[in-house]
């Protein structure tokens, strides 16, 4: 059941840090281009960590129903 939220938690935050790096991506770039970049580059390694995550919770819950 705690893996389950988990999962849920840790996806609703990918869905959010998406929706922002999409804003990013949309918005033409201005005068606050470094501080777009700098945010790109924020959100994408928090979701390339919670993908870590996801996958270490994924795989601990198969060995978990194994046994």
């Amino acid at each position: 059941m705690a893996v389950t939220a988990a999962k849920s938690v840790m996806a609703f935050r990918v869905l959010t840090m998406a929706v922002d790096l999409c804003r990013l991506t949309t918005r033409t770039m201005n005068v606050n281009a470094g501080h777009e970049r700098t945010s790109k580059a924020r959100i994408i390694h928090q979701i390339q960590l919670i993908r870590g995550i996801t996958q270490l919770l994924s795989s601990a819950s198969v060995v978990v129903a194994r046994h």
